[in-house]
């Protein structure tokens, strides 16, 4: 028997995975006050075999020291065990977020406080895994309370997981060890965070955790999560398991809206740079958010940084004393 049992977690969605007598639960889900008598109760007495968790963010992965605690292991690629083990993010990581700030030619007061803001995420990053009580919910409710994530070091990693019709497929890009789970003969898709309905991913400002050049911190998320998605649209599947809201059919299609808007946001980015004729990342923000930027300043950082990234590894754009510049191959491309 093959089946799907899909359990709400406030925002968060996990899923219980039966193949053919095993039974898989993907994602371990996020630790909010009565999650866990909650998920007890809606798996109704069965226990899985294995728990997979998509990737290390405390939304998906943060009840997994309670499964270990119930004696079933949890699988995570050994790129994304720094969040559970709580070295990630690690001060070194805040510390050169907010430095990024400080470089992005950003006036000094926007700078001050998205320097303010990081330093606000860190210590919500620390008191999610020291606090003993659940915080109250955000303002946006997502949760029924604050998140918590004890640290834990998984027990598997994903290529120790060895189920019958269940491939484990590593795509990095939300996260470094980003996966998703995959049922072939089903054409079954449990996409974790990489495909989400109705929603337009960005990119992230993170760091490679120790796995990438010394030199340099940042991990370049949106390319790999571009690539990724073209991954998945190979797969050609019918049906998608998202970690936030329903499943939904018209899987390549929804993957394909999500690779065009990606190249018009890319399209746009050339523009503003060819008419700026080059531009430190804050100014092309600017250009391309003029409304939002001091708003959301993050947000909108991450996403103009992911554009240059995708710009850069294809050899479009250059940086150049401090500004970004179009290169001779942009000018051929896009004349």
């Amino acid at each position: 028997m093959r089946s799907v049992r899909a359990v709400s977690l406030g925002d968060n969605t996990v899923y219980l995975l039966e193949l053919d007598g095993t039974r898989v639960l993907i994602d371990p889900g996020p630790d909010f006050e009565g999650a866990r008598d909650l998920l007890t109760e809606s798996l109704r007495g069965t226990s899985p075999d294995v728990v997979i968790a998509t990737h290390g963010h405390l939304d998906h992965a943060g009840l997994g020291a309670w499964w270990q605690e119930q004696g079933l292991p949890v699988a995570l690629h050994p790129l994304d065990w720094p969040f559970a083990t709580g070295e990630a993010p690690s001060e070194a990581e805040f510390a050169a977020l907010k430095q990024l700030a400080l470089a992005s030619g950003a006036p000094p007061d926007v700078a001050a406080s998205a320097a303010a803001a990081i330093e606000s995420r860190r210590a919500w990053s620390v008191a999610a895994r020291t606090a003993q009580r659940h915080p109250p919910a955000g303002r946006d409710r997502r949760w029924p309370t604050g998140l918590l994530y004890r640290p834990f070091l998984p027990r598997l990693a994903l290529d120790d997981v060895d189920v019958g019709g269940l491939e484990l497929l590593h795509l990095p890009g939300h996260t470094p060890g980003n996966a998703v789970v995959w049922v072939p003969s089903e054409g079954w898709l449990f996409s974790g965070d990489q495909l989400l309905p109705g929603i337009t991913p960005t990119p992230a400002l993170q760091g490679h955790h120790g796995h990438g050049p010394a030199s340099d911190w940042r991990f370049r998320s949106f390319p790999a999560f571009l690539g990724a998605l073209r991954s998945l649209q190979a797969l050609q599947p019918t049906r998608c398991f998202p970690g936030h809201g329903e499943p939904f059919g018209d899987v390549v299609a929804v993957i394909e809206a999500n690779l065009e808007q990606a190249e018009q946001r890319l399209n746009r980015a050339v523009g503003a740079l060819r008419d700026a004729a080059g531009s430190s990342l804050y100014e092309l923000a600017e250009r391309l958010y003029p409304r939002a930027v001091r708003r959301r300043f993050w947000q909108i950082l991450a996403t103009v940084q992911g554009l240059i990234d995708v710009l850069e590894f294809r050899g479009l754009v250059a940086y150049e004393d401090g500004r970004w510049r179009l290169t001779q191959a942009a000018s051929t491309s896009f004349s």
